[in-house]
């Protein structure tokens, strides 16, 4: 009898935890969501100041891919971004143009922000 239910039980507990998981992070994104009041948008010249190269590996069947991040600096703050084409094509402390999204709160204080590349 216990053994029949051994593994309903544990894809009923699994299946919880991602509900729950997933409740979470909604909430958090709303949260996120409810405190941005302003979007900056700006085109930036960053210096890179780091490169990181972190190498994937194998698990079983799956292989998680490399992450090239670069680290860098504009106005005395640092921000990340994780691009291989980047990576390859730009040495620490040559500059690149971004676009800057920065997301504020009624304070003007910095939510999070997102770099993307121009094309």
């Amino acid at each position: 009898m216990m053994e029949e239910l051994f593994w309903p039980i544990i894809i009923i507990l699994i299946i919880l935890y991602l509900l729950f998981t997933e409740v979470k992070s909604y909430k958090y994104k709303r949260s996120l969501k409810l405190k941005i009041k302003y979007i900056e948008e700006d085109i930036v010249e960053m210096k890179i100041v780091n490169k990181l190269f972190f190498k994937g590996y194998a698990f079983k069947d799956y292989r998680l891919p490399d992450t090239c991040i670069i680290e860098l600096e504009y106005e005395d703050n640092k921000y990340e971004i994780n691009d291989e084409e980047i990576f390859n094509s730009y040495e620490i402390g040559q500059f690149i143009n971004l676009k800057l999204v920065e997301n504020l709160d009624e304070n003007k204080e910095l939510i999070n922000y997102e770099l993307y590349k121009l094309k």
